[in-house]
Order: structure tokens, then sequence, then C-alpha cells
């Protein structure tokens, strides 16, 4: 279970670059650790989320972990800043990557993030329709 902190203030007045918005839910400002496993390369990676939605969630990756549009990874979300016990495969939530956005941080330090989508939310929509 996630806890909820105050909702993210409208993009619009942010001078950050994003890609356009796709999420059809509110989207919560949290920052919690992540567990990623990547299937094609069978390892398990570290991140964070940016935000959160009902569908989905914004992410930041490690720069050299192999990610691309339309893979579906596994993700198991901590539950507070220091984490907790690491989550066997079972436990963990799979989730499609629908965007990613390379780039360099003020410190020149390259860094990912990336949009994902529940793959449960993605069943749900195509049953409901």
């Amino acid at each position: 279970m996630l806890l909820f902190a105050q909702p993210k203030n409208d993009r619009s007045s942010s001078t950050e670059a994003v890609p356009s918005e796709r999420r059809r839910g509110l989207r919560i400002h949290q920052n919690r650790p992540l567990k990623v496993f990547e299937p094609t390369t069978s390892r398990f990676f570290g991140g964070q989320t940016c935000d959160i939605s009902s569908t989905g969630l914004r992410i930041e990756l490690p720069a050299f972990m192999p990610v691309s549009e339309g893979n579906v990874i596994t993700i198991h979300v901590g539950l507070n800043e220091k984490g907790q016990a690491l989550a066997n495969r079972r436990t963990m939530i799979p989730a499609k990557i629908v965007w990613i956005e390379r780039s360099v941080d003020s410190s020149n330090k390259p860094q990912v993030m990336a949009g994902v989508e529940f793959v449960a939310s993605i069943a749900a929509h195509l049953d409901a329709a």
C-alpha cells in the first residue's frame, strides 16, 4: 500500500521539458525507491519514482539500464525512503514502458526518465471496452 502525499502542481506553469501528458488519473508527487527487473538481461536495477497515478508511474532509472518503449519490466516500489527488504519476482508488478526521455542533469550526469503503465490496468481497460 502506498501512502499519498500532496498533489503535484500543474506542469503547464513548470519550466522543465516534459513529454505530453497521457495519464487519465490524478498524479501524486512521490519519491520512493524502486526495484526493477529487466527480463531481456535478467538483471535487477535500482531506481526511484518521481510521481504516481492509479495507472502508472514516472520513474528515474540508471542511465546504463537497457530500456526502450514497449518493453515490459516488473517493478517493486518501496514503502519508505530507506526502502524495505527486497521483494521476490512473484510480488513485483508488471509495467509497460510507454515513453523514455534521456538527458543530462545540471552536474553533467546522464539520467533516464520513463513513463510506465501498469500491465494490469492495460488489461482492465481493454476488458472495459
